[in-house]
């Protein structure tokens, strides 16, 4: 009888391998502080200073959001109650279409800021770099850390 109910209890009190909403939530810190520090870089009349080459340009775009990919996809995989629920290509199309959507946003802030103008081919390289990171997150996920996506 006691066996029994330890066991009873025991069952009950199983948790399952999801975090606690405020550990799902704390994945956001690092994809927020990201952007953030692209905001700032953004708000800059010449961030990368008045000799910077187009090469130099677009390697910073590619970096900066591919970067902001691997963290959005790293964030959504931890925020979801039923990771195995979630196809990858799903989780992938929601971190591209995020992070693109802050490179508009990004280039529409940069209208307001003096010295600076929107391009659509600064657009365009923002959405190479998040294919890029996307990219980067399933290969992480699919070779190396299946945990990780």
């Amino acid at each position: 009888m006691f066996l029994s109910g330890m066991l009873a209890w025991g069952r009950t009190r199983v948790k399952t391998n999801t975090p606690a909403p405020l550990l799902r939530g704390a994945r956001w810190l690092p994809a927020l502080l990201w952007m953030g520090g692209i905001f700032y870089l953004s708000h800059q009349s010449a961030p990368l200073g008045q000799t910077a080459s187009t090469v130099e340009s677009i390697a910073v775009h590619l970096g900066l959001y591919a970067g902001l990919a691997l963290l959005i996809c790293w964030a959504l995989a931890g925020s979801t109650q039923s990771r195995a629920a979630t196809p990858n290509w799903v989780l992938a199309a929601v971190t591209f279409a995020l992070t693109v959507l802050y490179g508009v946003g990004d280039e529409l802030h940069q209208t307001f800021v003096p010295g600076r103008t929107a391009s659509e081919v600064d657009i365009a390289f923002d959405a190479v770099g998040a294919a890029l990171g996307v990219a980067l997150a399933l290969f992480i996920e699919r070779f190396l850390s299946p945990r990780f996506v």
